[in-house]
């Protein structure tokens, strides 16, 4: 196993285990006090979160060291199980505030859509890697593939849950472009994926009442934007240097999922402008460890799978980071490394070892990028 790691992309590794003890850190920070008043135990989400890392190594372990390849062969009848997954839960999954996201699976619950990111990427590589010399036709270079990573959004989109189709679709978009879809295919895109969120908005009140608030959330402080301008006042209290790590007092029963979607908020009160800016470094480090081991790919297949996962973590980071922060509406979207949560933490642990995986099948010379 140490081999396998010294035969890796280092860099990303470091950089991915950094983040992790951090966002365990600040997991018990950002829910000691209230957990301690609900449960009597400050450190409840902290064991669980330590044993969803525990659980989320073995997986990263195993994808170190299992051959990427074998995946472009499994990437159809995930997908088909993916697509299955996610229409069950639609009648059998676990409600909570008015979502079914989750399978209730007695003593841990199951988000499939966490999963379906991934299998996304893995079948966009896959296609494009078989159908590379058609590309410059809009049907195979835009059409299906769209059809793919559409038909999962919709899937997630009515449970409902808006974020993840929009991860999805900005990591499909950008492979496309790297694939080698024609430009003008991808300005018809964008030209149909407007109206397409628009709708999305309009045909759900809470939406329509979230994208309001946004725009002016002092004005709804008190409804729909209070969530948001209590991550904002936490945020722009931390000042500089913040207010010292677990000195919020923000989450002390007045932010909503501190420890979970707006945990970023809780790091900027704590840890100031110099906690938040290494956070946003570190995971725009992450995305050119990521760049590197794409470019350096053995195969085309490789460069796919490892530029679109890549795309699908530090995309999901800094939608978080600008939904915390006031610069996208509120969202329900976890910060990769650091929300509370078991889903979220194994599938992102598992995609850095595929990653870490594929760096060890570089290759020498460096192809060309983009086709």
């Amino acid at each position: 196993m140490l081999n396998k790691i010294y035969n890796s992309d280092r860099g990303l590794i470091v950089i991915s285990f950094i983040l992790l003890c951090f966002g365990l850190v600040m997991v018990y920070s950002s829910s000691a006090i209230f957990i301690g008043e609900k449960k009597d135990d400050p450190f409840f989400f902290l064991k669980k979160q330590f044993l969803w890392v525990c659980i989320s190594l073995i997986f990263f372990m195993f994808f170190l060291s299992f051959d990427y390849r074998y995946l472009q062969k499994i990437s159809w009848p995930s997908f088909i199980f993916i697509s299955i997954l996610l229409i069950l839960l639609l009648f059998f999954g676990k409600q909570v505030r008015g979502a079914r996201r989750w399978f209730d699976l007695g003593p841990f619950d199951f988000q499939p859509s966490e999963l379906a990111k991934f299998v996304v990427v893995l079948a966009l590589a896959n296609y494009f890697d078989t159908h590379k010399s058609k590309l410059k036709k809009i049907s195979y270079g835009l059409i299906f593939p769209m059809m793919i990573s559409g038909f999962i959004s919709i899937l997630i989109l009515v449970e409902p849950d808006m974020g993840t189709p929009v991860v999805i679709i900005l990591s499909s978009y950008i492979l496309f472009f790297v694939a080698g879809t024609k430009i003008e295919h991808l300005l018809l895109a964008v030209l149909l994926f407007i109206p397409f969120v628009i709708l999305a908005i309009l045909i759900e009140p809470y939406r329509v009442e979230r994208f309001i608030a946004f725009l002016n959330p002092w004005k709804y402080a008190k409804s729909v934007g209070y969530q948001l301008c209590q991550s904002l006042i936490s945020i722009g209290s931390g000042g500089i240097f913040g207010k010292g790590l677990g000195k919020s007092e923000i989450k002390e029963f007045f932010l909503p999922d501190a420890h979970t979607d707006f945990i970023f908020s809780i790091i900027g009160e704590e840890l100031g402008f110099f906690g938040t800016t290494f956070i946003i470094l570190a995971f725009g480090y992450l995305l050119l460890r990521g760049y590197k081991i794409s470019k350096n790919a053995d195969n085309f297949f490789g460069t796919l799978l490892a530029i679109g996962i890549t795309l699908t973590i530090v995309i999901q980071a800094y939608i978080n980071i600008a939904v915390c922060s006031g610069c996208l509406p509120t969202k329900g979207i976890p910060l990769p490394f650091f929300s509370y949560g078991g889903s979220s933490l194994i599938f992102t642990l598992s995609a850095i070892g595929v990653l870490a995986n594929i760096s060890q099948y570089r290759r020498k010379t460096v192809h060309l990028f983009f086709r």
